[in-house]
């Protein structure tokens, strides 16, 4: 129960790790191919973009999960704490939202994925666009979970009496 618990809290990175070792194994057969025959696979080609498009977006997931993207917290952490906490919370709301639309957005693109398919594998491209759904979904519950996080601080703030025993 407690692997099988482990394994379901780090899918993300399993998911991506596995995607990215696929495109890395048919990128070299890919290479040895044109290398000895003179010409590339389609197939192979087509493998290692659903394994590229798998690990970017599942590892777009660990990396937001651990709070590793890219921001700017300059004007932020200038702010005063219980105005920061404030702004954390619209900001937490505000990419929940947003996430919450990607994962529509995204969920259209691959349901009418469906009739298209790919060149070489002939397999729909609902394949190629599923990880996007996947990733915007996993983003919209940690983006709801670090919202609640932060609502529960500003209480904490709000609420605790002032510590310090200087003047007022």
């Amino acid at each position: 129960e407690k692997t099988m618990s482990r394994f379901l809290q780090n899918i993300e990175k399993y998911i991506a790790m596995a995607a990215f070792s696929i495109m890395v194994i048919m990128i070299i057969i890919n290479v040895f191919s044109r290398y000895l025959f003179g010409r590339s696979f389609s197939s192979t080609e087509e493998i290692s973009f659903i394994g590229f498009t798998y690990s970017v977006f599942f590892g777009i997931c660990i990396l937001y999960q651990k709070h590793a993207l890219i921001s700017i917290d300059v004007i932020v952490d200038k702010l005063p704490e219980a105005f920061r906490q404030r702004v954390i919370i619209l900001n937490f709301a505000l990419l929940t939202g947003v996430n919450l639309v990607l994962v529509y957005l995204s969920s259209k693109l691959t349901i009418d994925a469906w009739i298209r398919p790919t060149s070489a594998l002939r397999i729909p491209y609902t394949f190629i666009y599923f990880p996007a759904v996947c990733a915007f979904a996993i983003m919209s519950a940690q983006s709801f979970v670090f919202l609640l996080e932060a609502v529960r601080r500003n209480k904490d703030i709000v609420q605790s009496p002032r510590t310090d025993t200087g003047p007022r």
